[in-house]
């Protein structure tokens, strides 16, 4: 029940862990690993989200 409030690695999926993990803009982060591939997708995200025909 107590796993219900707490918050998940949006990259791998991992429950937060008490005093573990990166913490950024809200999101908790299992790793520095997961961090930097959260980052890396969200900017490729960014990129490719200028092009098409709705800007």
């Amino acid at each position: 029940m107590f796993n219900l409030l707490k918050r998940k690695d949006p990259v791998c999926g991992m429950t937060e862990k008490k005093e573990k993990g990166f913490e950024k803009n809200g999101k908790w982060f299992c790793s520095k690993d997961c961090l930097n591939k959260f980052e890396k997708e969200a900017k490729s995200e960014h990129h490719h989200s200028h092009h098409g025909c709705c800007l």
